[in-house]
């Protein structure tokens, strides 16, 4: 038992870092006005697949305030949080580097 602890303290510390960093699973974060910060933020579904994957209202909504519209901005949340490569604790990375790339291929007009 005593073991456990410390691999969960571990465990827990790697996602607090991960949340405020980039990615935030199903941890919708409080709305603000800070432009240069995007919550990645996906509902997932209670099974381990995409099939009821979709952006939470704070990534989308981060998105529009970037300068995308809400189609376009509901649409890059969808192909992020729709990414089956996306999907576990070990892939928090995966999220924030597809959107990175989606940000630098077609940026807001």
């Amino acid at each position: 038992m005593i073991k456990f602890i410390p691999a969960t303290a571990l465990a827990v510390g790697l996602v607090a870092l991960t949340v405020t960093g980039a990615a935030a699973q199903e941890l919708p974060s409080p709305v603000d006005n800070d432009v240069n910060k995007i919550t990645i933020s996906c509902y997932r579904g209670w099974i381990r697949t995409i099939a009821w994957d979709r952006p939470n209202a704070v990534f989308v909504n981060d998105l529009v305030q970037l300068g995308y519209t809400y189609e376009r901005a509901h649409a890059i949340g969808m192909r992020v949080c729709r990414d089956e490569y996306g999907l576990g604790e070990s892939n928090f990375g995966y999220q924030r580097d597809t959107l990175l790339s989606i940000l630098r291929t077609s940026p807001p007009s």
